[in-house]
């Protein structure tokens, strides 16, 4: 019989799949080789027995392991700023005004979750008003011993607001301290749009006004925050390591959540790109945990692995929209809808699947079933590009003469390597002459900013409901106001967008409309919805994920070695 791996916080249960190895004290470890044969990975990922969720109250935080290493994605940079943050250990070192848990909950963190405010704990509001007034505990500290006041909150909102990258902040308008422990946010309107305060309150990380200033690299190479975990050392693209916070700020047990716990003294992150390094650092005890795992490269740590012994295998839906947008620019031979049409028809979304082990799921949209609105349109019922099985070679063959196409070169920029390299191989196979250029995140915002740097956008995109994935990929709001990030001028569209994401206009009339504006002017596909695999240690009892279904190690908990 299989051991069971409890998940405190998988983001949705009816996805949440556990394969482990067979462990359990009358069964015997097998060690032979697991079957090479994708659909026997396959298989296991997607026929794994349902987990219930574990409530709170029955996690044991009693033991503390020493150490663990994680193998992740690399870094350059260490900056806490920008909506879109990726930093690695950002969620365990800094904290928020409010945080999400990985069901897209909110919760009060720095905001005194003791106050009963009239809106919700920790904040005031009267209906209709564009004011938000939050009230944050006032025994706060960072890392250093500064007290964390209201103007350090005021602080890091608007240094990022007028300074770093945000997505859907165009309606907010100052935020200012009020006295030490009372922060008032004034927008423009009242935040009743879909996931609209969501997005702001649980955006931010905050941070000492003044260290921030002291320090000459803007924390870029350094982190100083509040959170239970803090700065130990960094080497920009090699590794970061933090370590327990033995003064932590929250002392109150029963203010405390589990994200906030601390149970492994210090944490490693490795950066590791490659599968076949991070099964090889797996396999020799380099790391003990691994963020992202293909499906191929799960096999030898699912039952009957030569390693199942010593790992599970975590497999789940996430929620992010995997997509193909064309730079709609005058500068990007995109601009002519007949190239983005011909593109759009020379991809295989079932075979891209297929290329990437078989497991994740063909999107009939700029959708997925993650999110509670997907079912409001009959998406795969429609008739278009998206919808379209295998590659119409005929329809590629006519846009490109429509379009005048002579063989110049599409440069298709990407932070996800292996897909790109299939979607390229499809363009190519059809004569569009495509070169894939995979980049790490900050080169990718640097390059995504210049309409002369890139064609095809391949991306990943997540929200709290489709219309704001929709809105973080394509509001105006995310640029100077007269464009999408993709260079789209479409105001019918973007007025449709912002209808979408109200309270009264989010209906399905409404949703099916934009969808099919964005399909009759070839401005966006849905390529997948991605099956992450988590390779996690032997010993890990409840396996932590937060906002973004970021896996913190550091609350997740861990069996005491025997005796």
């Amino acid at each position: 019989m299989k051991k069971i791996i409890a998940l405190l916080l998988a983001l949705c249960m009816l996805f949440a799949l556990v394969a482990c190895g067979n462990k359990s004290a009358d069964t015997p470890s097998n060690n032979a080789p697991a079957d090479t044969g994708s659909s026997s990975v396959k298989e296991q990922l997607q026929e794994q027995e349902i987990q219930k969720e574990m409530e709170t109250a029955e996690v044991d935080n009693t033991y503390t392991r020493p150490s663990i290493t994680l193998a992740q994605g690399t870094a350059t940079t260490l900056t806490p700023w920008g909506t879109k943050n990726g930093t690695p250990g950002a969620y365990e070192v800094y904290e928020m005004l409010y945080e999400c848990d990985a069901k897209g909950e909110m919760y009060p963190l720095l905001a005194d979750a003791t106050y009963n405010g009239s809106y919700m704990p920790g904040c005031d509001h009267e209906k209709g008003s564009g004011v938000y007034t939050v009230k944050i505990y006032d025994y706060i500290k960072d890392h250093k011993g500064n007290e964390i006041t209201a103007s350090d909150v005021a602080f890091s909102f608007m240094h990022q607001f007028q300074n770093e990258a945000t997505s859907g902040w165009n309606d907010l308008q100052t935020v200012e301290a009020k006295d030490d422990t009372t922060v008032v946010f004034t927008f423009a309107k009242e935040q009743s749009d879909v996931g609209q305060l969501l997005n702001i309150f649980c955006r931010q990380f905050i941070v000492d006004e003044n260290e921030y200033k002291a320090d000459e690299g803007g924390f870029s190479t350094t982190m100083c925050g509040t959170g239970p975990y803090k700065f130990d050392s960094y080497t920009s693209g090699s590794s970061l390591t933090i370590v327990k916070n033995e003064d932590y700020w929250q002392t109150n047990a029963d203010l405390r959540r589990q994200e906030q716990q601390a149970n492994v003294e210090k944490i490693t992150y490795q950066f590791i790109d490659e599968t076949s390094q991070k099964v090889i650092a797996l396999k020799t005890g380099a790391v003990d945990f691994v963020a992202e795992m293909s499906a191929d490269g799960c096999k030898d740590f699912l039952d009957g692995g030569e390693y199942a012994d010593k790992f599970n295998v975590y497999a789940y839906q996430a929620k992010f929209v995997n997509y193909l947008s064309p730079n709609c620019s005058p500068e990007s031979i995109m601009s002519d809808i007949n190239m983005r049409l011909a593109v759009f028809n020379a991809v295989d979304r079932q075979g891209l699947v297929t290329a990437l082990g078989g497991i994740d799921t063909p999107l009939t949209s700029y959708a997925t079933s993650y999110y509670s609105d997907y079912s409001y349109v009959d998406w795969a019922a429609k008739d278009n590009y998206n919808t379209r099985e295998g590659v119409d070679s005929a329809a590629v063959k006519d846009y490109l003469t429509k379009a005048g196409y002579n063989g110049e070169k599409v440069v298709l920029v990407s932070q996800n390597g292996d897909a790109a390299t299939v979607v390229a191989g499809m363009l190519q196979a059809q004569g569009i002459n495509c070169e894939a250029k995979i980049l790490d995140r900050n080169s990718a915002q640097a390059v995504a900013a210049d309409p002369t740097a890139w064609d095809l956008d391949l991306g990943m995109m997540a929200g709290d409901f489709n219309v704001t994935v929709w809105l973080h990929g394509f509001s105006y709001g995310n640029t100077d106001g007269t464009h999408t990030q993709t260079f789209v001028v479409d105001q019918e569209w973007e007025d449709l967008l912002n209808l979408c994401c109200t309270e009264d206009g989010h209906t399905p009339e409404n949703l099916e409309k934009w969808w099919d504006h964005a399909v009759e002017n070839a401005y966006t596909m849905g390529l997948y919805a991605g099956t992450a695999q988590v390779i996690l240690p032997e010993d890990m009892t409840v396996f932590v994920q937060g906002d973004k279904l970021t896996p913190l190690t550091g609350a997740s908990t861990y069996a005491a070695p025997e005796a």
